[in-house]
């Protein structure tokens, strides 16, 4: 982007270079901008969808346009596009190609001119508001919800104040503020939900020992898909550190039972040398003890061979001691071995018993106060609740042009645009609830 004052565009060669630089620095300064924000996932423009179109450096200049119902969006002097079909970005590219070279008259403060031409990497396009989703049949409050990012049937049906049909009590309302609550409630039982789930699959992946067991999925919990990851790699770093412990423990009891078994050895060789020498110093000594009964040596000789068979005995005994003590060491650590892992058995069995507790309370939780939601009623001092109520939810999309009818479940997320039908399957009993 040039920038030019009425001065600065008689004198262009030196103008051009200052804005120049300028332009390059907006540009270095968008690059960086794209490369480190965050890449969140996007849906294709459609009619209805708003986008922003704003200048680097230019907020003055900055507009909101809608898509119509052709899929063209009419980005005032940028001119028309069709950004049916598109994702932001792409058109992002579309605008910037066809702005390029384009002259812009600006005034400031003063009233001075300014001419602006365009080299099109100054303009950002980006989506500024979705669709929104209509929701009707059996819901106390029919119409538009705005969307957000992976909304489900069933916070939707929240969102239109709960069930409401023929079927039901003649008034079905909704207290907002014990609506709010309700949705709080709910959320906190969604997140407890979401966590006791990640905590089953880390103890059961370390109970048997398979690090490619497979974690929970988006479509088995009720939680963003940030939240899910969050709760994954905080269960992932307990198991990382579970695993160091237990391969620093195993591998203690690995190095003392082969240092215990070597030991052994030594001792087996000791033992069986010590026992041929014992044979011998008593052979030796009934030798001596033949030859002075017959006279062919002094009595002083046989105290020696005796000394020397005594000494060898002893020897030989002690060998036997330390061998026995030793596998008595050998024994107690394959049993203490035995016993760690038995133990570590034990602890992720009750951690895995603990979390399919919560994970069972989260879940009555939630199917509790979804039923708040979708059946309650305001009244003086009471909130009546229609309890043990379903519904289907069906969902009309288009696809390609062509308008689908979806019959789906009440996590399913919705899509920009969907409309949602509520139809009330079930009605059995109505209880109090008071607070």
């Amino acid at each position: 982007m040039t920038l030019l004052t009425k001065t600065a565009f008689r004198s262009a060669p030196g103008g051009l270079r200052c804005f120049d630089l300028l332009r390059n620095i907006f540009a270095a300064v968008l690059v960086l901008g794209v490369i480190s924000g965050p890449a969140a996932a996007d849906y294709k423009l459609e009619p209805g969808d708003q986008i922003r179109v704003s200048l680097t450096g230019l907020e003055g200049l900055s507009f909101d346009a809608i898509i119509d119902a052709h899929g063209n969006v009419n980005l005032k002097w940028l001119g028309h596009f069709e950004a049916k079909g598109l994702l932001a970005d792409e058109l992002e590219n579309l605008v910037r190609l066809d702005a390029a070279g384009k002259i812009v008259k600006q005034y400031n403060q003063n009233g001075e001119i300014y001419i602006i031409q365009l080299d099109g990497d100054e303009i950002e396009v980006a989506r500024n508001g979705y669709r929104p989703i209509i929701i009707g049949g059996d819901v106390a409050r029919t119409g538009q919800i705005d969307f957000r990012p992976a909304i489900t049937a069933r916070e939707a049906v929240a969102l239109a104040g709960g069930v409401r049909s023929m079927l039901l009590a003649d008034d079905v309302t909704v207290d907002p503020i014990q609506l709010m609550r309700w949705q709080t409630t709910y959320g906190q039982a969604a997140l407890q939900h979401a966590q006791a789930m990640v905590q089953v699959w880390r103890t059961t992946s370390e109970l048997r020992q398979n690090l490619d067991m497979a974690p929970p999925t988006l479509e088995q919990v009720s939680v963003s898909n940030t939240v899910l990851e969050e709760l994954i790699a905080e269960q992932l770093r307990i198991r990382t550190v579970n695993q160091e412990n237990e391969a620093g423990e195993r591998e203690y009891f690995e190095d003392a039972e082969d240092q215990a078994q070597q030991r052994i050895e030594i001792l087996q060789e000791q033992k069986t040398e010590l026992a041929k020498a014992l044979v011998s110093d008593e052979e030796e000594e009934a030798r001596v003890v033949s030859m002075i009964e017959r006279g062919l040596t002094a009595g002083s000789r046989l105290a020696d061979t005796r000394r020397t068979t005594v000494l060898s005995a002893t020897r030989l005994l002690e060998v036997e001691e330390d061998l026995a003590a030793t596998n008595l060491v050998l024994t107690r650590l394959k049993r203490d071995g035995e016993f760690y892992e038995q133990e570590r058995s034990l602890r992720l069995l009750q951690q895995r018993r603990d979390a399919h507790l919560a994970l069972r309370d989260a879940s009555l939780q939630m199917d509790t106060i979804a039923k708040y939601l979708a059946g309650a009623s305001s009244e003086i001092g009471t909130e009546s609740l229609i309890s043990d109520i379903d519904y289907s939810v069906t969902v009309f999309r288009v696809v390609d042009g062509q308008l689908q009818e979806l019959r789906v479940d009440k996590l399913t997320q919705l899509l920009p645009g969907d409309s949602v039908e509520i139809s009330v399957v079930q009605v059995t009993q109505q209880t109090q609830l008071t607070e």
